[in-house]
């Protein structure tokens, strides 16, 4: 299957960034979901850029009240970093597309269950590392 270059990961709060930004924390990558479709997998939300409109649609994606799922901003990780972290750390991180209703940019962040605290944290920590955030103050949106 194909990647785009790059893929987004949305920042809903300022917590998800070290001291307010703009340097993303551990906890932009959190793993606490258990993925639908693979077993003894973890997923985050990412939204691949698979063409220009993908951050604005990032941008604009809300929660089920109505208010922005993203307040803060986006972070955007290069498609080439996550093919080094995933052989890096083998058969322990992955990453997927997995398109959705009303969002066909959709894709997952996978990490394995049952890792240590140590390689988890290290896999997060990388992530956050190779993530360059874009504060929604700073973004030229689509009207």
């Amino acid at each position: 299957m194909e990647y785009p270059d790059r893929c987004i990961r949305g920042i809903p709060r300022f917590d998800c960034l070290l001291e307010g930004g703009p340097h993303p924390s551990l906890r932009l990558y959190e793993f606490h979901r258990p993925s639908q479709e693979r077993k003894e997998w973890h997923e985050e939300s990412i939204n691949w850029m698979a063409d220009e409109d993908a951050i604005a649609f990032t941008l604009k994606q809300t929660n089920e009240d109505g208010s922005l799922q993203f307040k803060v901003g986006i972070a955007i990780l290069a498609h080439i970093e996550l093919n080094k972290l995933k052989k890096h750390h083998e058969d322990l991180f992955d990453y997927e597309r997995r398109p959705m209703e009303g969002n066909k940019y959709h894709g997952n962040l996978l990490l394995r269950d049952g890792l240590r605290k140590e390689r988890k944290n290290m896999i997060r920590s990388a992530l956050a590392i190779m993530s360059e955030v874009i504060l929604r103050e700073n973004i030229q949106e689509k009207k």
